[in-house]
């Protein structure tokens, strides 16, 4: 073989090198950019998750969350007062919840404690004024500290333990219509100036919460003031109030039971709505109290709830007895959710007289956004002879003459965040 030939051959040996090393380059060149992409991609995603929890949690520092409900609409009621007058009106305290802006504060510290506070403010939808006797926090103020084992412990302005319970069965209170339209006291029961706990145990749940003055500035319509922690020996235990509940929640039934009882004081009144006046209620020996039991059972889409509601108030002036039986339903279609509930008082007042009643609620909401739904609802009281119950929670003496049924429409908006 001569030279050239030689020199060929090794050229040609090169220029495969070189084509080899070429191929090699642009691989890698491809993995480079693939990489790169890939890597746009995850930060993409995490700038999403990041802007996601900012929103979530009302672009405030980490723990902090912003909440809020805004719930209105507009409601036509009949058989007002003795005139038997009809009127339409934009309702200021509630649609199907009461509107409120609230801030809920969570710290972890230590192995599995947390610190913990909530500050809710309620107002009226209509004018923006403040709720709860213009106060303003009126809804919840409170601060606390949740252990890994034995519970949440908090203190302020907070919760009967009533609550929970309630809610188990009835799955329509605070509603414009529904059980609190016979009780003023269930969508106002909170008490100032207390210490409460809560504990989670598996499937069941217990609460415990003290008042040493449960109610300074008022709130709840016909009850006064009864602001408590006088330094007079003798009403030591004026305007306190206690309550304790159990409930226990499986996968498709729950069962909850509950007591609240109120002390009397200096400024406190006792109201049994149905026609009936305050009672006074100033002595710290005067109680009210309240028991209720009840529980729900899942099927499907569906839930029943079924339960009784039982009130005792004892005064120097006489007695009141109280006994309220309810059946509530939901069922979920797809975007749109109908419930109700059928619901009884028999109430014997002071002078011995008999105020019974009849209630009847329709509702139906379509969910329109997460967190947006619209919904229209239908409330009737069918009243016995001597009672006299308004149908409607919606603000303002609504109520018909005793005697006579009342029958409320709304259709509203409501905005939660």
């Amino acid at each position: 073989m001569s030279d050239i030939e030689q020199l060929r051959q090794e050229i040609q040996k090169q220029r495969e090198l070189l084509d080899q090393q070429q191929r090699r380059l642009e691989e890698l060149e491809r993995q480079t950019l693939a990489q790169a992409e890939r890597l746009e991609k995850q930060s993409v995603q995490v700038a999403e998750v990041e802007k996601t929890a900012r929103s979530k949690s009302g672009n405030l520092a980490p723990g902090v969350t912003l909440y809020g409900i805004l719930d209105g609409g507009v409601e036509h009621l009949n058989n007002i007062g003795e005139n038997k007058d009809s009127d339409t009106r934009f309702v200021s305290v509630t649609g199907t919840l009461p509107s409120r802006l609230g801030l809920r504060v969570k710290k972890e510290f230590g192995e599995g404690y947390q610190a913990l506070a909530t500050l809710e403010a309620g107002f009226n939808f209509d004018d923006g004024s403040q709720g709860q006797g213009g106060r303003l926090f009126g809804r919840q103020l409170f601060a606390g500290i949740a252990t890994p084992k034995f519970g949440t412990f908090t203190i302020g302005r907070q919760y009967s333990m009533l609550l929970p319970a309630l809610v188990a069965s009835d799955m329509l209170s605070p509603n414009i219509y529904s059980l609190s339209s016979l009780d003023f006291y269930l969508p106002n029961a909170r008490y100032d100036n207390s210490l409460a706990w809560k504990g989670k145990f598996n499937k069941l749940s217990l609460g415990a919460a003290y008042s040493f003055g449960r109610d300074v500035i008022g709130g709840t319509p016909g009850s006064g003031t009864c602001a408590g922690e006088t330094s007079d020996l003798d009403q030591s235990t004026a305007c306190q109030g206690w309550s304790t509940m159990i409930r226990y929640d499986d996968s498709n039934f729950g069962l909850a039971a509950a007591i609240d009882e109120l002390n009397g004081g200096t400024g406190a009144t006792a109201f049994a709505p149905g026609g009936a006046a305050p009672i006074l209620f100033d002595s710290e020996d005067d109680t009210d109290r309240r028991i209720n039991a009840g529980g729900y059972y899942k099927l499907g889409n569906g839930k029943l709830g079924l339960g009784w509601l039982g009130r005792r108030i004892d005064t120097r002036s006489g007695d009141v007895d109280v006994d309220a039986f309810y059946v509530t339903g939901s069922y979920k279609f797809g975007a749109f959710t109908l419930d109700g509930g059928i619901h009884k008082i028999d109430q014997e007042d002071i002078d011995g007289i008999d105020r019974d009643a009849m209630l009847y609620v329709l509702r139906g909401m379509y969910n329109l956004h997460e967190g947006l739904d619209i919904y229209a609802q239908l409330g009737h009281v069918a009243n016995d002879d001597d009672a006299a119950y308004q149908v409607s929670l919606g603000g303002g003496a609504t109520a018909p003459p005793a005697g006579e049924s009342q029958t409320g429409v709304m259709t509203g908006m409501r905005f939660m965040f």
